[in-house]
């Protein structure tokens, strides 16, 4: 029996599970989708500085705060649903923040942001289901400073169809520059980040469940690199058949002209 039928049909017996659940381990299906542009607040792990272990509430729930604000826009950082863009973000680095870095640099805790499967007011505090979206910052940690890669990528995919849910499937971001930038407590450091959708990948999967599932369910896989290599002999192949294709049009050409022109015909015989 398919892996995907398993994951409806016997979903308590199976190993196949649907990522992600709400808290009540239900699968998202009801959400309300995101429009394009729309803001995307972040919202983050937080941590104790002394060891990087989560905070706790009351209720032993692990509490999340907004991602630092930036100083171009006073708020915390926000991505626009759907849209590629370059996002410059400057933050001011507290004593806790500057803490917070060391740790995540020197990878004793990551950097773990969750994004809301649905754009409803207050959906995670709700108990909604999120998918994470983790900083990996790159940079050496020293007692007094941290060198800090401050350029990001950040990629983030989303379901592909055009009838499909405008929400998320995954997302990562890293460091990804060759300089770095000495960071102390009370700096403003301006991160730079390099935001880009993955639209159109069609999910790898067997069978598909758009009406019990949120989103077409599958692998939403990468395509394959296109190498010089390859480049190379596709553009020959093309090259190859082009000219076949107008050497046959040519003597076509050639050939309907003597048939209408009879003293070519007449030429053509004596040759």
């Amino acid at each position: 029996m398919k892996c995907t039928f398993l994951l409806l049909a016997l979903l308590p017996l199976s190993n196949c599970q649907w990522f992600p659940l709400t808290t009540k381990e239900e699968i998202p299906v009801k959400i309300q989708p995101f429009e394009n542009g729309q803001d995307v607040y972040l919202q983050c792990i937080a941590r104790n500085i002394d060891n990087g272990e989560h905070k706790f509430d009351d209720q032993n729930r692990i509490i999340t705060v907004p991602f630092p604000k930036c100083k171009e826009t006073d708020k915390p950082l926000s991505l626009h649903y759907g849209l590629d863009e370059d996002i410059k973000c400057t933050v001011g680095f507290s004593d806790e923040l500057f803490h917070l870095f060391q740790l995540y640099v020197h990878e004793d805790a990551p950097f773990s942001c969750r994004l809301p499967m649905s754009s409803e007011a207050n959906y995670l505090e709700k108990g909604g289901a999120y998918v994470p979206l983790t900083f990996n910052f790159r940079g050496e940690t020293h007692d007094s400073h941290v060198d800090l890669d401050t350029s990001l990528n950040v990629v983030i995919t989303v379901p592909s169809g055009r009838n499909e849910l405008k929400t998320f499937v995954s997302g990562v971001a890293w460091s990804s520059g060759t300089d770095t930038q000495r960071v102390t407590i009370g700096n403003h450091v301006t991160l730079n980040l390099a935001v880009r959708w993955l639209k159109n990948l069609a999910p790898i999967a067997e069978e598909s469940y758009q009406d019990q599932l949120p989103f077409a369910n599958g692998f939403y896989k990468l395509p394959s690199m296109v190498t010089k290599a390859t480049l190379y002999t596709d553009l020959a192949i093309a090259v190859a058949v082009t000219t076949m294709v107008l050497v046959a049009i040519g003597y076509r050409f050639r050939r309907a002209n003597r048939l209408r022109d009879p003293e070519l015909m007449v030429d053509t015989k004596n040759d």
